[in-house]
């Protein structure tokens, strides 16, 4: 259609065009404060011409252009920096976990402080020290009983919020596979929603973003580009019989292998109240700590709890007691001292808490950069979507104006005609 209505309709479409870009635009601006959400542009080209070219058209030489049409409406992201983000923040997950229970342990075990292991450690030697000097005070026997069983009650605190930790560790392990779950069952049905509309011709935008969305927290808690990993995504679940043969990472790894941590220092915790059970009643001669191989794990004599006239011990032997805070015992199949083997657990709990507080650090700092790239490449900047919005106003105004002039144009040609 050439001439003036040809130029109507080619205005006509210029209009429809900036129209559904304002929409877009307006659907970028509502949705800037959505998680996951990319913007998102129209694509446009120009409609097909009236003629071919050549000298000999009727129309002339060249083509006659019919305005302009939406192809598509996209969303603006890079992959790259997906693949990336995805790529590291199973590694955040692991430790993410590590880091929240390592600070647990660390305000457990509240070294060094009034109310810790080693502070209960010295107060029970040296009120050994201070029986030696007169073993029939009753008042002497009464301080080492009650520093026998504060040390005792806080050796049983300790390993039993440790315990407590592995627990609640055992319920997140459940929580996060079933999280899992639901998000792979998500993903199959955004994945069937995404291909009908596909296959109408159109790109799925926010049900892209959706996916998108639910993978980026789905490979926090697991490696998603693992094949293995990629198997129990395709089939929509991951049982918890599969976590033995997988290639598991991100937040399961974590409590998987954070789970052998703690039952590492629960058993330390166990030698270290059989090596002070052991110790102590073999210079004593007699059962004055009891062992337990759960919580209590170690504890005082009865008899001597409710009796402190029946703690008889000679000035030696006291002396002794107090001395093998530093003397060497098998603890474990080691030769070491309550002392020093104490020291050791707390040792490997602050160089560990220390390392995984770095590589937190570390870590999140990456994970922000990365995101950081991403965002500025699908996030919606309020600046520029304004600034699209003042073109876009213009451009329908223009095209607004091309239509009342052909409009005149037209009123000229009929109402000429009629007279």
């Amino acid at each position: 259609m050439a001439g003036l209505l040809g130029t109507l309709h080619s205005a006509a479409s210029g209009m429809n065009a900036s129209q559904k870009s304002i929409q877009t635009t307006s659907h970028n601006i509502n949705n800037m404060n959505t998680p996951g959400y990319s913007r998102q542009r129209t694509e446009q080209s120009a409609s097909r011409p009236l003629s071919q070219p050549g000298l000999n058209s009727n129309l002339g030489a060249g083509q006659l252009g019919t305005g302009v049409e939406i192809t598509d409406i996209k969303r603006v992201r890079n992959t790259f920096y997906d693949f990336q983000f995805r790529s590291e923040s199973h590694s955040y997950g692991n430790i993410g976990i590590k880091y929240d229970y390592y600070n647990n342990m660390e305000s457990i075990f509240n070294e060094p402080s009034e109310t810790s292991i080693s502070t209960s450690l010295n107060n029970f030697f040296n009120s050994m020290h201070e029986l030696s000097k007169d073993p029939e005070s009753l008042g002497a026997k009464n301080i080492v009983i009650e520093n026998s069983k504060y040390l005792a009650n806080t050796i049983n605190q300790v390993y039993k919020k440790i315990d407590n930790l592995s627990n609640s560790l055992d319920k997140q392990t459940d929580g996060i596979l079933d999280d899992i779950n639901s998000m792979l069952s998500s993903l199959k049905e955004l994945d069937k929603n995404i291909k009908i509309v596909e296959s109408t011709g159109k790109t799925p935008n926010d049900l892209l973003d959706q996916r998108d969305r639910i993978l980026d927290e789905l490979s926090f808690k697991i490696n998603i580009h693992d094949k293995d990993v990629q198997t129990a995504i395709s089939d929509g679940s991951l049982t918890k019989d599969e976590l033995g043969i997988l290639n598991v990472s991100g937040e399961l790894a974590g409590c998987m292998e954070m789970k052998r941590e703690l039952e590492n220092y629960t058993e330390s915790l166990k030698s270290l109240s059989k090596g002070i059970v052991d110790g102590v009643n073999d210079i004593y001669g007699g059962e004055f700590f009891k062992y337990g191989d759960s919580d209590p794990v170690i504890s005082v004599n009865e008899d001597i709890l409710n009796n402190p006239s029946n703690l008889t011990i000679t000035s030696d032997k006291a002396l002794e007691l107090y001395n093998l805070k530093s003397k060497k015992i098998n603890i474990d199949g080691e030769d070491i001292s309550i002392n020093n083997y104490y020291n050791s657990i707390v040792q490997k709990l602050g160089h560990s808490t220390q390392e995984i507080k770095r590589n937190e650090k570390n870590q999140s700092e990456l994970m922000k950069s990365i995101d950081g790239s991403r965002l500025s490449v699908s996030g919606v900047s309020m600046d520029e979507e304004m600034v699209n919005l003042v073109q876009l106003q213009h451009a329908y105004n223009a095209s607004a104006k091309v239509i009342s002039t052909i409009d005149s144009l037209l009123d000229v040609v009929v109402n000429g005609l009629v007279k």
